[in-house]
């Protein structure tokens, strides 16, 4: 299965063909001194409403996907 086939089937940014945007990232350092740490999302406008780079290389897919 090909890596765009994939993000069309199983990632939560894919929207007919185009990247939602959404980048999900935690406060490692927070994550160090507690025993929790805040998630935040944010949308990269770089991102959104654009043509899927799966094939290019993509963090999210590569972090919540391909795993």
């Amino acid at each position: 299965m090909t890596k765009l086939r994939k993000a069309q089937l199983d990632c939560a940014n894919w929207n007919i063909g185009n990247c939602l945007g959404c980048s999900i990232s935690i406060d490692r350092g927070y994550l160090k001194r507690n025993k929790w740490a805040p998630v935040f999302m944010t949308i990269k406008s770089k991102k959104a409403e654009k043509p899927c780079i799966v094939e290019d290389g993509c963090k999210y897919f590569d972090n919540f996907v391909a795993r």
